[in-house]
C-alpha cells in the first residue's frame, strides 16, 4: 500500500554524500484530529532523496529549503 504526504519543511533539507550520489533528508510533521479522542495530534515523517547528477541535486538544493512545500 502507498501513502502519500505533504508537509511544509520547516527546516532545509540535510545534505550528506553517500558514494557517488547526494542525499537530502527530510522530516515532515502532519497534523490530524484522533478521531477516538477528538484531539489534535502530530505524526512525523523522515524521508531521504538522493541524486546523483549535477542537475538532480542543484534542483534538490534549491527546491527542498526552508518552507517548501513537498509530498513524498
Amino acid at each position: 500500500m502507498a501513502t502519500t504526504i505533504t508537509g511544509k519543511l520547516n527546516k532545509p533539507a540535510n545534505v550528506f554524500q553517500a558514494g557517488e550520489s547526494t542525499g537530502f533528508g527530510i522530516r515532515l510533521g502532519v497534523k490530524y484530529r484522533d478521531p477516538k479522542t477528538k484531539e489534535d495530534a502530530w505524526c512525523n515523517y523522515s524521508a531521504v532523496i538522493f541524486a546523483k547528477s549535477a542537475g538532480q541535486i542543484q534542483f534538490y538544493q534549491n527546491a527542498l529549503i526552508e518552507g517548501s512545500i513537498v509530498e513524498v
